[in-house]
């Protein structure tokens, strides 16, 4: 740790350095949002689950932008693993009335450019 420093580069890395010299593990550094202040669950399924419904009830959410990790079956893995349990908590659709994203959000439809745009 001696030769760790922050990246002049970032300026996030400073925060991140300094709770790294206070003992944090890059898991807990990387769970609670120093480096992209966005909280990042490194879990089980169940921690997952728990942590968008935690934040989903608090109101502190409406929705999530999942950001899955490099590896190619990350996506899977949260849709076979954590879905189901939102599910069971009815906190995810099993099922949609409609069948399109314009139906989902009730846009009507349109065809050709918006006459408020020329």
């Amino acid at each position: 740790m001696e030769a760790a420093r922050p990246s002049p580069f970032d300026p996030r890395s400073q925060r991140a350095y300094e709770v790294a010299q206070e003992g944090w593990s890059i898991r807990d550094i990387l769970a609670h949002g120093v480096i992209d202040y966005h909280p990042t669950p490194v879990s089980t399924a169940e921690d997952t689950a728990d942590h968008h419904q935690e934040w989903f009830e608090a109101g502190a959410a409406d929705g999530f932008w999942v950001s899955i990790d490099v590896y190619e079956d990350g996506i899977d893995t949260f849709v076979d693993e954590v879905v189901p349990i939102l599910q069971e908590r009815g906190l995810y659709p099993t099922d949609y009335e409609r069948t399109t994203l314009r139906d989902h959000l009730g846009v009507p439809e349109q065809y050709g450019q918006d006459p408020r745009l020329g």
